[in-house]
């Protein structure tokens, strides 16, 4: 076998993998990771709260790609006046942001491990390396609880041991987030992910149970909610007022609203549209998939805050139209949110809609108890008029008065149970038009227009706050600027003698939001701008402006590794990219080809010259499909192919199959609507020589661990007979395992060599594995499957794309990787590309190595006989 150096990284996390068993811990461990340039600016972190042996907080800041990891015995502290002994522990993967769960009894560290807080550092002073090397480490932190500065302090030359050596302090710096009384852990005890406490962590199920117990209760009717058809329940432009006994008063948040549906480890977040936004807030979703209950649906907008801790739709919009897990990533690190939550639809199997709002408000209280990523909005009972007014103060948009005794009605349709009650507000507009009066007044109305996208859309007219001498200065210049035609898109209701003129005028207006058309309600004339140009005057309706930003092309840079296809030199001629392939996500063809362009590099070696299958999805996932072995007419003729003989396992007989040598052919097969791409363990003109064998772990409805123990095993296995194996996701929910062959062993031969490995794998784990390919005699075990090592047999290429939910990808993982908390549906096409960009290919070796096979085969033959 050959034998890699570690990089850096490993190194690093050396003693961490030492401590714990992949097959027996759920944490995870890493992938390998191209070594940084040692100078960390930023990063993410995470305290958790561990209820082990000795219940303790770990503070994990990200260190280039690890997390420093330091034990905080008394957790952290808001108080400049404390110091905090924080002991200095092995370095931890960066996949531990997000970890939480009960590390089981037996395991090193056993116990319960919540996300107590997490969020960004940021590191002053210089690098975290060159805070280390100081031995005093400065940073900032942007997390849930903890905010601001802080610092970690090392005795240096007062160690007086080497225990001592591992010792830090903990220090909170003097700002504005600072206080002297309280104590932070105690007054916020709950994970910032599921909402639970250390304590309730090991009992969620149970807690779930109590609170469906309690809808069950309070009247909620045993039904399933199809969420991805529900139209969320709307607001009233009026119907109530600010004071009123039977109603409640909430905040008018300036975010996007979503609802969300959480079905054991699937989460769909939908907008309002029901349009799918998973992909484009990952971390909510993770939060969502740690809340106790299976089955939970949610109401609620996401939220960006602005620094003065008010919703900024602005500082959202930067991430509304992003869907690409390498973009979004980027964008999370800068734009952080919050899913705040105002209705709880579904709770186990209890459909909560026909129950009144107080009682869904009630089980939505005991569900999200925190203060973390998903979290309920307050409410005022009976009287709203402080909040109104804080709103007018903080410029907030205003509030919604809500029934007590309303039942959850969806839309399209506005019922006055909800109403929203806004702040009026001042915007500036353009002067694109004047309607005409045959009164004294001579005018009645100023046209008013917005800029969206560098065009002019009409906003309404105005025709209140305009005195004789504002009518004079506006019949003076106006007159003196009329054009032929409107300027602006839309339509005026009302048909009036109305004049067009050019945009110059810009204007303030007071009014009371937009109407469902998108023009001003109540408008007032409150001057003219003068310092203002027409290019600032971009206010629109917000659902308008949410509308907008998803529609928006995400054409911001991407992280190393994602290439897009239209930026490739190739000979294809790309059509009909905006096709949705994966319409539960929206996934287009073009985001396909985007991924093959962007792992040809890596994904090339190991298809070229080697003959390939395509199972083609013309209409995306949900539609027809089926397998190409045959070159269709009309191929073009660079695109190389191959005759193969079909002799033996398929029949007499030829195909013309694809050859895949370059980008050009990975774009055009999946221009052609090809999603998985599957490979012969043979090269054209060898094709009785088997490059590999294959070994499909296939799972059923068995749990991911005993793929886990079972490529284990297989590794060990493998290893004592001088071979090595390669893993690989299989794209779905199994592995695969391909051992090299060096190209040396006819397929008779390795047919033989691999069932013989199937066999004693089965042996090694009788009791969760089985090598019989009849279903009904499996007996619920893992299916060990060798019957993908053959002269026609294919299996999914390395770095193919499946036509399976998430679009995931077959993906090599190194050994570190196999793991019990490895999720094989965090692997998709848009991962990836990022993944390789850091990490390389784990599968580079599968084609170079030339193992000693006969020398293996006699270590079978003694096994076999013993």
């Amino acid at each position: 076998m050959v034998k890699r150096k570690d990089s850096a990284e490993q190194q690093r996390l050396a003693r961490y993998r030492s401590k714990r068993d992949p097959a027996g811990t759920t944490e995870p461990f890493s992938a390998e990771r191209k070594d940084t340039t040692g100078s960390t600016l930023s990063g993410d972190f995470v305290v958790h709260l561990h209820a082990a042996t000795r219940r303790h907080y770990d503070l994990r800041l990200q260190i280039g790609n690890a997390l420093m990891s330091f034990a905080v015995p008394r957790g952290p502290s808001l108080n400049p006046e404390d110091k905090r002994l924080a002991v200095n522990t092995e370095d931890h993967p960066i996949e531990y942001v997000e970890f939480e769960d009960v590390i089981p009894p037996g395991q090193y560290g056993a116990g319960a491990m919540i996300v107590w807080d997490t969020g960004r550092v940021r590191y002053l002073e210089g690098s975290a390396e060159d805070g280390i090397a100081r031995g005093k480490i400065d940073f900032q932190l942007a997390g849930h609880k903890l905010k601001g500065r802080f610092g970690l302090i090392h005795p240096g030359a007062r160690a007086k041991d080497k225990a001592d050596k591992n010792h830090w302090l903990l220090v909170k710096k003097t700002d504005g987030f600072s206080r002297g009384e309280g104590d932070i852990t105690e007054q916020q005890p709950h994970s910032v992910l599921s909402g639970l406490t250390v304590d309730q962590l090991e009992h969620a199920r149970d807690i779930a149970v109590e609170l469906e117990t309690r809808a069950a209760e309070l009247g909620a009717e045993r039904a399933q909610l199809d969420a991805g058809k529900l139209q969320p329940m709307l607001c009233a432009s009026k119907g109530a007022s600010l004071v009123d006994a039977e109603r409640i008063y909430e905040l008018k948040l300036d975010g996007v609203r979503i609802v969300a549906d959480k079905r054991g480890e699937q989460v769909d977040l939908r907008y309002r549209k029901l349009r799918s936004a998973r992909a484009t807030y990952p971390e909510i979703t993770r939060a969502l998939r740690a809340l106790a209950p299976e089955r939970v649906v949610l109401d609620g907008e996401i939220v960006a805050f602005d620094d003065a801790g008010r919703p900024s739709f602005e500082r959202l919009a930067r991430r509304i139209h992003l869907s690409r897990p390498t973009d979004v990533r980027r964008a999370a690190s800068e734009v952080p949110i919050v899913y705040m939550v105002f209705d709880l639809l579904q709770l186990g199997d209890h459909d909560l809609r026909t129950l009144p709002l107080s009682s869904r408000k009630q089980l939505l209280a005991e569900l999200l108890p925190g203060k973390g990523l998903v979290r309920m909005l307050d409410h005022i009972d009976s009287d709203g008029t402080r909040l109104f007014q804080f709103c007018q103060e903080h410029q907030l948009e205003g509030v919604v008065a809500k029934l007590r005794a309303s039942r959850y009605r969806p839309g399209p349709k506005r019922f006055s149970d909800w109403v929203k009650i806004k702040c009026e507000r001042e915007d500036d507009f353009v002067v694109v038009g004047w309607e005409h009066s045959d009164k004294a007044r001579k005018l009645r109305n100023l046209v008013l227009a917005s800029v969206v996208d560098d065009e002019l859309v009409l906003r309404g007219k105005v025709g209140s706050g305009l005195d004789d001498a504002s009518i004079d200065w506006f019949i003076e210049r106006l007159r003196a600027s009329e054009v032929d035609a409107p300027t602006a898109s839309g339509t005026l209701r009302e048909q009036g003698k109305r004049h067009w003129v050019e945009p110059r005028i810009v204007v303030s207006i007071q009014h009371g939001g937009f109407s469902t058309r998108g023009h001003i309600r109540f408008p007032v004339f409150r001057g003219v701008c003068v310092d203002r140009a027409p290019s600032d005057c971009g206010v629109m309706p917000s659902e308008e402006r949410v509308e907008r930003a998803m529609d928006h092309s995400a054409d911001g840079p991407r992280e190393p590794g994602y290439a897009r296809a239209k930026d490739v030199a190739t000979k294809v001629a790309l059509t009909n990219q905006d096709k949705i392939f994966w319409p539960t996500e929206g996934y287009t063809k073009g985001d396909l080809c985007d991924y093959y362009a962007s792992v040809a590099e890596v994904m090339l070696p190991l298809v070229a010259d080697r003959p390939v299958v395509l199972v083609r999805y013309p209409d995306g996932i949900d539609g027809k499909s089926f397998f190409q072995w045959n070159v269709p007419r009309g191929t073009p003729s660079w695109l190389r192919s191959f005759e193969m003989r079909m002799d033996g396992e398929r029949g007499k007989g030829a195909k013309r199959t694809f050859l895949l040598d370059d980008v050009d052919g990975l774009l055009h097969v999946a221009n052609l609507g090809c999603i998985p791409i599957h490979i012969l363990a043979s090269r054209q003109g060898r094709q009785d020589m088997c490059d590999f064998l294959t070994i499909d772990l296939d799972l059923g409805d068995n749990p991911f661990r005993h793929a886990v123990t079972l490529s284990l095993s297989l590794r060990e296995m493998l290893a004592d007979l001088g071979l090595s194996g390669m893993p690989k996701t299989s794209g779905q929910s199994g592995l695969h395992v391909l051992i090299p062959m060096g190209d040396q062993v006819p397929f008779p031969t390795a047919k033989a060599l691999v069932e013989l490995l199937g066999r004693l794998l089965q042996a090694r784990h009788d009791d969760i594995a089985t090598v019989d390919r009849r279903v009904d005699r499996r007996g619920g075990r893992v299916y060990i499957d060798t019957g993908q090592t053959g002269r026609s047999r294919t299996i999914v290429a390395p770095y193919s794309v499946r036509a399976y939910r998430g679009a995931r990808v077959s993906t090599p993982l190194s050994w570190d990787e196999i793991h019990m908390a490895l999720d094989p549906g965090r692997l998709d096409m848009f991962t990836v590309p990022g993944r390789i960009a850091s990490g390389g290919d784990p599968m580079r070796e599968l084609l170079q190595q030339r193992p000693d096979v006969p020398a293996a085969v006699a270590k079978l033959e003694k096994w076999v006989r013993a």
